[in-house]
C-alpha cells in the first residue's frame, strides 16, 4: 500500500524532470497552471504523512525493528519514482528525435546497464531453498552465483 501512495506522486516529479530538462534546452517547457501544481503538491504532502504515520505505526504496534526496513524501502521506491519521472521525461525527449526501435533500445539499455551493474554485482542477498548447503554460504551476490 505504501508503494502505491509513493508511486501515486509521479505526475509532480514527472512535471519537475520536464522543467528541469527544458531548462537544460532537452525538453519543451511545459505550461504550469497553479492549480494543477497545487493540488500535485497537496497529493505529495498527503502521500507523505499517510507515509510517516505509517512508519510510527508499526513502531508503536512493536514491530519497531521493521521501521530500518521500511525506511529503507521507502527510500528506494522514492528513487524508484525519480528514475521512473526521468525516464518519461527522456522518453519524451528520444520520441521527439524520431528514432526507430533499435537505437531507442540502445539508449536506454546502456545506462540502464550502468545504475543496475553495481546492485548486481555487489549487493548481498540471502541464498533461497537447499542453496546455501550448495554453496556454503547463506548470503551471495548475483555476480558471485554467476560464478
Amino acid at each position: 500500500a505504501v508503494n502505491l501512495i509513493i508511486r501515486s506522486c509521479l505526475p509532480l516529479t514527472t512535471f519537475v524532470s520536464q522543467q528541469a530538462l527544458a531548462s537544460c534546452g532537452l525538453y519543451p517547457f511545459k505550461p504550469c497552471k497553479a492549480l494543477e501544481l497545487m493540488l500535485m503538491t497537496i497529493g505529495v504532502i498527503c502521500a507523505g504523512v499517510f507515509t510517516y504515520a505509517r512508519i510510527k505505526g508499526s513502531e508503536a504496534s512493536g514491530h519497531g525493528g521493521d521501521a530500518g526496513n521500511q525506511v529503507l524501502g521507502v527510500v528506494i521506491c522514492i528513487a524508484s519514482l525519480l528514475c521512473g519521472s526521468l525516464n518519461l521525461a527522456l522518453a519524451g525527449v528520444l520520441g521527439e528525435c524520431k528514432l526507430n526501435v533499435y537505437d531507442t533500445v540502445a539508449y536506454m539499455a546502456i545506462p540502464a546497464t550502468v545504475f543496475l551493474a553495481p546492485i548486481a554485482i555487489f549487493l548481498q542477498k540471502p541464498v533461497p531453498g537447499e542453496w546455501p548447503e550448495v554453496f556454503g554460504t547463506s548470503h551471495m551476490s548475483d555476480w558471485e552465483i554467476l560464478k
